[in-house]
């Protein structure tokens, strides 16, 4: 890469520099680095049954580094580094995509958010809300779900924009919907998205999703035996955008819609089946200005008689497209009958060329 920069230097006119700085020139060779800060202020009390504990009044939840660069002309790199208010660091994300094989291919191998669903492949820090949605919680856990493996992405010649990836990586413990099993047990993903603008202001996105993998062990106290558990869950979403071109930075609406179903128990015998979705409405009504609303429903994943369900709703300031400002309110009713009543103060920022999140 450093050769190829190098050529490029020696062998481009001066005049493609001008106005360049020999410092700006000398970045070439390095990865664009970024921060995305997250504050929060929290108010109320969280229930016993709720999934995460309960955090300080004011909190740095997260500090996400982001170093991205291009390989080669064929490759990128992306890695993603969250360091909590604690201190601990955590790879959120880090792998290498060959984004231009022949026939459409593209292939991704690392570690990287799984393509289930669209809300999934998004960081909290950069969603609409303070919190992730409960059948998100529920199923895939707090950060998400997310494994090491590899990803293989066909974009297809068609009339409209249609994308087909599968994936394959290390069965996530942290998923409840799945767990770790054996060393060599994986977790097998596959998404079918398409896109389409149905007119100059309105434009749709549809998915459809499946997982299927291990969900850890059974074991028998009577016999001293254990069963490989199975997990299956299958998903469906649906992302609507308005925004009318001609005044594009005061006016435009978002509608999203996740529903996930999943089965748990031993390959080959019946299994406990539980479902959940969100729906997720947002308007903005003035260039700075945005207000939005949520409504959650789901059922436990090893126990589908079990259900949860909460409405939030916010109002968001951004001074501009690189910080904000929300003020947000939640009530939900946990598994356990209670109900819980939370708001938050969300506070974040983006230093540096963060890259974007597929759209």
């Amino acid at each position: 890469m450093r050769k190829t920069v190098l050529s490029l230097l020696l062998f481009t006119p001066p005049a493609a520099f001008a106005g360049t700085s020999a410092l700006q020139a000398s970045n070439l060779l390095n990865p664009n680095l970024s921060v995305i800060g997250w504050m929060q202020g929290e108010a109320g009390r969280r229930s016993p049954a709720a999934a995460v504990p309960a955090p300080s009044a004011f909190s740095l939840k997260e500090a996400e580094i982001g170093i991205q660069s291009v390989v080669d002309p064929y490759a990128k790199a992306d890695f993603f580094v969250s360091v909590d208010g604690d201190g601990a660091v955590d790879l959120e994300e880090g792998y290498l995509d060959w984004f231009s094989l022949p026939g459409g291919l593209s292939l991704k191998a690392g570690k990287f958010l799984a393509d289930f669903g669209k809300f999934n492949r998004t960081h909290t820090p950069e969603t609409a809300f303070a919190d992730r949605p409960l059948v998100h919680e529920r199923f895939f856990g707090e950060e998400g779900l997310s494994g090491t493996g590899a990803a293989l992405s066909w974009l297809a010649p068609t009339p409209f924009v249609l994308k087909l990836d599968a994936q394959a990586v290390n069965s996530p413990a942290s998923a409840p919907a799945f767990g770790a099993g054996r060393k060599k047990d994986l977790l097998y993903i596959g998404r079918a998205s398409a896109y389409h603008d149905l007119s100059e202001a309105v434009n749709a996105t549809l998915g459809f999703s499946g997982a299927y993998g291990s969900a850890g062990l059974d074991f028998d106290p009577v016999t001293g035996s254990s069963a490989s558990l199975v997990g299956r869950m299958a998903g469906l979403d649906l992302t609507m955008r308005w925004k009318d071109p001609h005044r594009s930075i005061y006016r435009s609406a978002l509608w999203q819609t996740e529903v996930l179903w999943g089965r748990r128990g031993a390959a080959g015998a019946s299994a406990t089946g539980a479902k959940g979705f969100f729906t997720h409405l947002e308007y903005q009504f003035a260039r700075r200005w945005r207000a939005g609303a949520r409504y959650d429903y789901t059922e436990l994943p090893n126990d589908g008689s079990v259900h949860e369900a909460g409405a939030l709703g916010y109002v968001t300031f951004m001074p501009t497209e690189f910080s904000l400002i929300s003020l947000q309110g939640r009530r939900e009713r946990r598994s356990n009958g209670e109900k819980e009543n939370l708001a938050w103060l969300k506070l974040t920022f983006n230093i540096g060329p963060h890259g974007a999140h597929p759209f």
